[in-house]
């Protein structure tokens, strides 16, 4: 039993990993426990395809036939268990978790609904599949799950190779970028301008849809108790999950003019019901995502603040006050030690990855002649040392291929693709990137065998366990051959990454504003650059943040976005125009990187009936009538609940805060009564 010792101790640390990413993303309050187990399972069973490659790799090499049965059996139950998760179990609760019915059968339908398309384009690629395996003549009907399992492989291999290539890119380049804190700081600024737009578009949307709710609501006769009796649970559901309360909401004037035809076409029957209560959901997650994001990039950008002014000025006292010795040398390392660990770390990980993408290229020479590093190390020494030492070198480089496939997935999801914010994801989110991590465990082990050239036969031909499962070369060409030929393409691929030639392309060929419009930020390969414009607006978030916790209010409050700032219910109608100047950080002291100097932040209250809109202006003073751009609100005023927890930041907590339940955490979790467990 000691060779799966390491496989325990894998899988213990598999699982506390789990743990810790649902305590990080997932938002304690509007994420239920199925989800949550849900989740956290999918995560698991990645990680447990990854540990299981040590195990059966280094009996392989013994040539040994002891174990082999329990091999077999832990492989399939984590690849069988990825595979529906995948294909089945996820896709079904996330089509449930975005129904807004009000029944469970009700959700079930819709979710069926939603996955009808998928499954058929499935079908009918599968269906092309066996139609290519019968012409080449190895299509038996005994043969045909190894078929399907080559047909999902194929495509998880494709799919591997891009976010593998992307990550050994990345992962170097954003270590090396981290090293510099005052470019890291325009960096942040960048992004903080660029979360506090998307935060004001998403209080737009949740603003419109609750007061559609109370109009709609208004709308459904008494006469219809059935119809009645579903508005009421509309209601309950928007006040319940909703950060403003309906009740000081329905109080205020609101504006019918401001919402377009088709918000009020919601009270006809119970399915446009249904479909609005669908709307606030997703309305609901984006704002809570958005402002988890933003309240996540102004604390970075502080921090890095104060680390740039600490560098400036020679003087290393913590910004929080503290004078304990621990605080003062973990606040030193942060500001001149730091960048230099960072820098060894980022060149050692560039020449790992420099490493595994020769391996990937030399996959076609095998082990006559073997050009990879690892495989000769393993060969070498794998059989002389002792199965822990063996497993550990045969897990290493396996674990950075698996870092940097989970970081362009974690990555995929910070840019919007789908929402992965820390303290703040919802229930779509987590199950996709579980769905994602899940499906691609296998095809990444399935490759990083290839590199260590594992996938022939070993010391009487036998193959690894995993290798039979794979079922990778029973068909021709898309067999062994394609496992040979695609990895060179991350070659050019990483090349295309690493020089930006794709940039370069586009910029000679067709002007920016074009490439903008045709191909988003987040899709191009050179990804997101700081634009003078978010800097600047990122810049006057973090004055206005600084105001704002000075003048004893929390981090968050300085936008006046609606539904975050909890004082404007206290203002005055009318109150005019406000001017505060902000210089620098603390002590007014100038930063490093151009967030010194005089920031005026310029506040429009609106004038007569309660009207409490704001904006945060870019400077100067608005013009009248016709020319001012600020927003008017649906409602009259700006109102938070004051039990509405604290999402993204938790006032600068970091992720240790409880996850389950309300513990720890800085406001008590909302009422869920009548809440289904799968919503």
């Amino acid at each position: 039993m000691a060779l799966f010792a390491f496989y325990a101790v894998c899988m213990v640390g598999a699982a506390l990993l789990s743990v810790m990413l649902l305590r990080r993303y997932a938002d304690p309050f509007r994420v239920s426990l199925l989800v949550l187990l849900v989740a956290g399972y999918s995560w698991l069973t990645s990680l447990s395809v990854v540990a299981l490659v040590p195990v059966d790799a280094f009996t392989t090499l013994l040539g040994t036939e002891n174990h082999i049965h329990a091999i077999t059996i832990l492989w399939k139950i984590s690849y069988w268990s990825t595979q529906a998760l995948t294909w089945a179990i996820i896709p079904i609760i996330q089509g449930y978790v975005l129904s807004g019915s009000f029944t469970v059968s009700g959700r079930l339908k819709s979710a069926a609904r939603r996955l009808w398309r998928f499954w058929i384009i499935v079908g009918v690629l599968a269906i092309a599949g066996i139609l290519f395996a019968a012409a080449w003549g190895k299509f038996h009907i005994d043969t045909l799950p190894q078929l399907i399992v080559l047909l999902s492989n194929t495509y998880g291999l494709v799919a591997v190779v891009a976010l593998l290539g992307y990550g050994l890119v990345e992962v170097p380049r954003v270590m090396w970028r981290r090293s510099f804190p005052e470019s890291r700081l325009t960096w942040h600024l960048h992004r903080v301008g660029r979360a506090a737009v998307r935060l004001e578009d998403a209080s737009k949307e949740l603003e419109r849809c609750l007061a559609v709710v109370i109009i709609t609501s208004q709308q459904v006769p008494r006469s219809d108790p059935e119809l009645r009796k579903i508005a009421d649970s509309l209601v309950s559901y928007a006040d319940t999950h909703s950060p403003v309360p309906l009740a000081a909401l329905a109080a205020s004037k609101v504006d019918v003019e401001a919402l377009e035809e088709n918000d009020l076409d919601y009270a006809t029957n119970a399915a446009g019901l249904a479909r609005l209560r669908g709307r606030v959901k997703l309305a609901i997650a984006e704002f809570v995502g958005s402002r988890g994001d933003y309240l996540s990039f102004v604390n970075k950008a502080m921090e890095l603040e104060s680390i740039c002014k600490s560098r400036q000025l020679g003087v290393y006292l913590p910004p929080d006050g503290q004078s304990t010795w621990v605080a003062m040398a973990e606040w030193q390392y942060k500001c001149t030690v730091r960048p230099y660990v960072q820098r060894f770390s980022a060149l050692f990980l560039a020449g790992l990855s420099i490493t595994i993408v020769w391996c990937e290229a030399t996959i076609g020479s095998g082990r006559h002649p073997d050009l990879s590093p690892f495989s000769l190390a393993i060969h070498k020494h794998a059989i002389l040392d002792s199965p822990w030492s063996a497993q550990l070198l045969i897990a290493l480089p396996l674990a950075y291929c698996c870092t940097s496939v989970y970081f362009s997935l974690f990555k995929l999801g910070s840019l919007g693709a789908y929402h992965m914010v820390p303290r703040a994801t919802w229930s779509w989110s987590l199950l996709l990137n579980g769905s994602l991590l899940a499906r691609f465990a296998a095809p990444l082990a399935f490759n990083y065998l290839h590199v260590i050239r594992m996938t022939g036969g070993q010391r009487g031909s036998r193959h690894m366990v995993f290798v039979e499962l794979m079922a990778m070369e029973d068909v021709p060409l898309l067999g062994a051959g394609f496992n040979t030929w695609f990895p060179l393409i991350m070659v050019a691929y990483v090349a295309i990454l690493t020089f930006d030639v794709c940039g370069a392309c586009a910029a000679r060929i067709c002007n920016s504003s074009l490439v903008k419009f045709l191909l988003p930020a987040r899709l191009r390969l050179n990804g997101e650059r700081p634009e003078e414009e978010s800097i600047g607006k990122g810049q006057r978030c973090i004055a206005a943040e600084h105001d704002a916790v000075r003048s004893g209010g929390e981090l968050g409050e300085g936008t006046e976005l609606f539904g975050m700032l909890k004082h404007v219910t206290g203002r005055a109608a009318g109150a005019g125009r406000q001017q505060r100047r902000y210089t620098g950080g603390p002590g007014g002291t100038s930063s490093a990187a151009g967030v010194s100097g005089s920031y005026r932040r310029e506040i429009e209250l609106g004038e007569g009936g309660g009207s409490g809109g704001s904006s945060l202006k870019s400077g100067g003073v608005a013009s009248g009538a016709g020319g001012s751009n600020v927003r008017q609100p649906l409602f009259g005023g700006s109102h938070i609940r004051s039990d509405y927890p604290a999402s993204g930041s938790n006032g600068g907590a970091d992720a240790a805060d409880e996850l389950f339940a309300g513990v720890g955490g800085r406001s008590p979790t909302p009422k869920r009564n009548g809440r289904n467990p799968w919503d």
